[in-house]
């Protein structure tokens, strides 16, 4: 069964493509037009996949004419014209399958979960057709929809999308400097209770959105409470306090909404969680630590950038009655390179040695890492990576210079599998954690071997685990640097400036080389250095 997954809209299009339930492929429209955050959220702006699905239709292992179905969560009339729009030539009407949006957020994380046990699966996000949040039971391959929160609630992405807002940055966008900048603030209780008196958890559901405009009641909600009841009497606060309450009010509600769903089935101890929301490392960490969760997944495009291949996944439940959920080997879903021509006179070029980029690794080198396929979703997992040394003091200031980046949070770290739990307490959860999804507390004595992936406050780290399986190459190189520093333990953050999405191309990847972003560039089995 071959299904095509496609969407549009205001942010987040893509193409995804699956083969008897199997992920094949999945693109985010952005990596191809190199638009950060492709959207259009202030001017609603309608966006296509267009070079997702030339990509598609110049491949020469792909033929459209062989699709079962074509499944989207636009229904048919926005996805016929999406069809069209970038030109994928006759829509097959007898093929579409309509996918709900919070559905498809839930089929990725459910079906990728591997989870065999009855499952709550649950999406929240600033909106998805007419709901912020639907919740589902996965039971025996099956998805069976529990309660929902619509939008004539007020919704919980929202309220996020306000803090940030508020803070100065831009929604869809800037969450997760409100994530880093939440850790250096300190708890107060009023603008805690500005932040909790705007928006209330109740059963399954939050209280009425009485908002007349886009966004609604929690905007308007928040701001008549700070300014009339709190601002009058309170020295405006540091942006870190401000950022830290509204985070801690923000994880407070979805654990009550959680609690509330464990009442209702005690019985349930693993959770597949999907939507924006969570991809805020500080509420998935709390999540997991929660005394009756046993095991939390989160869909690595956890955002509607995941949307596509969600949709199909949740079309092929619907057309077989057997597909059940199993675990991803990676999420290397993006194109790869064969023949690149590109003016390397530039450069010069040698053969991939390891043992050469691990000791360029400890003597402090900052090294741009492109391999094979680029990866599906938010985060560099060591395909499309700038990766070095976490122990050498004055990285993360040198990396974040280069990087024009001012951002608050500290790099991720990237460790050996069998060593993970020794420098991380990694108690459950592991799986979600090969994705980097996941913030973990970092053992006392591994601390101050590590500063440069390490926040300097809560001694947190947001690790991703890497295994022999999921990237033989890097695994290699890793173990390679073990062996000399006796540091299991890589910085890896994604490869881009700031502003810029990550690389996909090598002509990206040079432009960093030449503008000595990295030290060294290694790109499949070639390593490139300025002349």
């Amino acid at each position: 069964m071959n299904i095509v997954g496609i969407t549009g809209g205001m942010h987040s299009c893509g193409l995804a493509y699956t083969e008897n339930g199997k992920p094949k492929f999945a693109f985010e429209e952005e990596r191809f037009n190199r638009i950060k955050c492709y959207n259009d959220a202030y001017n609603f702006h309608f966006r296509f996949p267009f070079l997702s699905g030339q990509n598609v239709k110049h491949s020469d292992t792909f033929d459209w004419n062989k699709l079962d179905y074509i499944a989207s969560v636009e229904n048919l009339k926005n996805t016929k014209t999406i069809w069209y729009g970038i030109n994928l030539g006759p829509f097959p009407e007898e093929k579409y399958v309509y996918v709900n949006h919070h559905e498809a957020h839930c089929g990725l994380a459910y079906y990728c979960s591997g989870f065999e046990e009855d499952t709550l699966v649950l999406s929240v996000d600033a909106s998805g057709e007419k709901y912020s949040s639907r919740s589902y039971l996965g039971k025996k391959g099956n998805l069976i929809e529990v309660s929902n929160i619509p939008l004539t609630q007020k919704s919980l992405g929202h309220y996020y999308a306000m803090l940030t807002e508020f803070l100065g940055f831009k929604r869809l966008k800037d969450e997760g400097k409100v994530v880093g900048m939440s850790s250096h603030g300190v708890f107060n209780q009023e603008i805690y209770d500005c932040f909790d008196k705007c928006i209330t958890i109740k059963g399954f559901q939050t209280d009425k959105d009485k908002g007349k405009k886009f966004l609604g009641g929690v905007y308007e909600d928040f701001y008549k409470l700070w300014f009339e009841e709190y601002g009058s009497r309170m020295t405006f606060p540091f942006k870190e306090d401000i950022a830290y309450n509204g985070q801690l009010v923000f994880e407070d509600k979805i654990l009550q909404l959680l609690e509330n769903y464990h009442e209702s089935f005690p019985e349930i101890k693993k959770l597949a969680l999907a939507g924006g929301i969570f991809a805020n490392v500080k509420l998935n960490k709390r999540i997991n630590e929660l005394d009756w969760v046993d095991e939390v997944f989160i869909a690595p495009p956890m955002g509607d950038e995941g949307l596509p291949l969600g949709a199909c996944l949740v079309a092929h439940s619907k057309k077989t009655t057997d597909f059940k959920p199993f675990k991803l080997k990676d999420v290397f879903l993006g194109i790869g390179i064969k023949n690149f021509e590109y003016d390397k006179s530039k450069f010069l070029e040698r053969p991939y040695n390891r043992d050469e980029i691990a000791f360029d690794l400890k003597d402090g080198k900052i090294i741009g890492w492109f391999n094979g396929r680029h990866e599906y979703g938010p985060r560099a997992l060591c395909n499309r990576s700038i990766i070095a040394d976490p122990s050498i003091p004055g990285t993360y200031k040198r990396i974040n210079d280069k990087l024009q980046r001012n951002d608050k949070m500290p790099f991720a770290p990237v460790v050996i599998d069998n060593y993970a739990d020794k420098v991380f307490k990694v108690d459950k959860s592991k799986y979600t954690a090969e994705f980097m999804t996941m913030l973990y507390d970092t053992h006392e004595d591994w601390v101050n071997k590590i500063p440069a992936v390490v926040h300097p406050i809560d001694k947190t780290a947001r690790i991703q685990i890497v295994t022999a399986e999921s990237n033989s190459k890097f695994y290699n190189l890793i173990n390679k640097f073990n062996e000399l520093t006796g540091i299991p333990v890589l910085l890896n953050t994604s490869f881009n400036v700031h502003g810029e999405p990550i690389v996909c191309h090598p002509e990206e990847a040079f432009v960093h080389l030449s503008n000595k972003v990295v030290d060294k560039l290694v790109i499949n089995n070639k390593i490139y250095t300025n002349k």
